[in-house]
């Protein structure tokens, strides 16, 4: 009896050794699946938030949100979300040159100042909302099975700024961040 469980044991650890070198990527469906990346350059130059999360959908696709946000009171107030898809030219799991295309929802502000006949004036700040197209460029690469670098900017196309002389038809999407994948 000890010699057919010690026979089986070893059947099925090399078995399971065998298993396990036939998928030497590890595209089952134990691959971590989720990234968040923060940006410290725009945090200290703007300063401005730059964080993104992505959901990896499998070894050549994700898709994520991105968000940019000022912290200073010095810069006029904005705020922009984009959702994005990214299509990845690596061989590793979702690692590598990407291309993403991306629909940026821009939330801004500017102070206009009106003049009376009197010589008075005030300021009213104005807020407006825009939404857009666009397309980037990147790289990831990750180190350690966690560690996440990336480099990547876009460039989308605004609509609804018609109207304003404040605004710019064109806006564009950075990151130069560190973060984790799990």
């Amino acid at each position: 009896m000890k010699k057919i469980f010690t026979v089986l044991t070893v059947l099925f650890s090399v078995i399971n050794l065998f298993a396990q070198d036939l998928n030497p990527n590890n595209e089952s469906g134990s691959q971590r699946k989720n990234d968040i990346v923060v940006d410290p350059i725009l945090l200290i130059a703007v300063p401005m938030i730059n964080i993104s999360y992505e959901r990896i959908l499998n070894k050549d696709m994700g898709v994520g949100i991105n968000a940019m946000v000022t912290l200073s009171d010095e810069v006029d107030d904005f705020k922009q979300f984009s959702p994005y898809f990214r299509y990845y030219m690596g061989r590793k799991y979702a690692q590598g040159f990407f291309f993403e295309g991306f629909v940026p929802v821009t939330t801004d502000s500017y102070s206009q100042y009106d003049y009376f006949n009197n010589g008075n004036f005030y300021y009213t700040e104005k807020k407006f909302t825009t939404v857009g197209v666009g397309f980037g460029v990147g790289g990831k690469w990750i180190i350690k099975e966690r560690l996440v670098i990336e480099a990547s900017g876009g460039i989308a196309r605004r609509f609804g700024t018609e109207n304003s002389d404040y605004s710019e038809p064109v806006t564009g999407k950075i990151m130069g961040g560190i973060g984790y994948r799990f």
